[in-house]
Formats: structure tokens, sequence, C-alpha cells
């Protein structure tokens, strides 16, 4: 599926092979889920008294890379990712954030190569 403008994030009907990351309109990058091995959902511990800071961190881990995710409302990604339709997940301008209450909100994604040492 396509998404619209302000999605920050499409979904699949059937199961989804990988979840892809746009970082930005020309950066993607793909995790198959067979790698995902676990994901954690909780407040950022960086937020602290910032209240324009993304209250969310949604982290997660492949066998290869970390994904962290940061954004308001990120509750209905775990739970896509717990069902196993999460296609892809998108970083929208942060100024938006406010104007539907009740969506997913992405400001940022950070994926982190795993060391092999």
């Amino acid at each position: 599926m396509h998404p619209t403008k302000d999605d920050c994030y499409t979904t699949s009907v059937k199961y989804c092979a990988c979840i892809e990351f746009h970082l930005d309109e020309e950066h993607r990058c793909g995790f198959h889920t067979s790698q995902l091995i676990d994901y954690t959902l909780e407040p950022n511990p960086d937020a602290g008294e910032d209240k324009n800071a993304p209250p969310q961190k949604l982290a997660l881990t492949f066998s290869t890379v970390d994904v962290v995710i940061l954004g308001w409302r990120l509750g209905r990604l775990a739970d896509l990712l717990r069902e196993n339709n999460l296609a892809t997940v998108h970083v929208l301008s942060k100024r938006y954030a406010e104007l539907d209450g009740s969506r997913p909100f992405v400001v940022s994604i950070t994926i982190s190569p795993i060391s092999k040492s």
C-alpha cells in the first residue's frame, strides 16, 4: 500500500517478508522480518523535561542492526509488528506531529549496525 502524505507507516493484509524504513525521500533500508529478534516500546529517556521532544521510543533488534524509532503514539506500530503486518515506516516533518492526535507519528529513525565482535 502507498502511504498518504501524512502517514508514517503502511501495512499489509498478509504476512510481510520485510520491513522497510524510509529515512527520507532518497534513502530506504529494509530488513527481513525473520531477522527480527525483539522490540521494545518505552518512554524516550532523552525527552526529559523537553516538551517538544518525542515522548516514545520503539527499539527493534534485528540480527545485524538495531533500529530506533522516536515519535508519538507508537503503540500502533508495535501492534502491527506483533501481527506481522508492518510493511514500511516513514519519517515525517516534526511540525505536523499534533495535527491528528490519534495517529502514530515518527520523527526519526536511526539504524545502527551491530558489531561482529
